[in-house]
């Protein structure tokens, strides 16, 4: 529970000190009735939860659809949703774990958390999103190892 209370508080502070971000009172308003809804309401934390587990199921499936690049190897660490990870870190944020075979010599891995404010999307937007993630991560590792094109 105090761990949605810190990512709400996260959100407000992150949104007051984005540079880019026009900082409406109205906004950061709605966030922090939203927090104290939370604190007041703890029901409604378990059925977010159980909301944003769905979310993330229909996430899952999408991605695994989206990928066809045999070189990539994902491995989920989404408690009570999908943990494929035998060392699955459940202490923070959910994550995706891209592991990728660079020219079939070694193996490169990187990890991309799902923050909070991720949730926030529809299951399709946080899809394209990973996806965009791991094609970069590809991209990254592949001119390193063949050197820029």
């Amino acid at each position: 529970m105090e761990k949605v209370y810190k990512d709400k508080l996260e959100d407000i502070v992150a949104l007051l000190n984005d540079p880019d971000e026009t900082v409406l009172i109205k906004e950061v308003k709605e966030k922090l009735e939203n927090l104290l809804s939370l604190v007041n309401n703890p029901e409604k934390t378990e059925i977010e939860k159980q909301e944003n587990n769905k979310k993330l199921e229909k996430v899952i499936e999408l991605v695994h659809n989206a990928m066809a690049n045999p070189d990539i190897e994902l491995e989920y660490c989404i408690p009570e949703v999908a943990t494929t990870s035998e060392t699955c870190d459940v202490s923070g944020d959910p994550y995706i774990e891209m592991k990728y075979a660079a020219g079939g010599t070694h193996v490169m891995k990187q990890k991309l958390p799902l923050k909070q404010h991720y949730l926030n999307k529809t299951p399709e937007d946080i899809s394209n999103l990973v996806t965009f993630y791991i094609e970069q991560f590809i991209e990254e590792i592949d001119s390193v190892e063949n050197g820029a094109q």
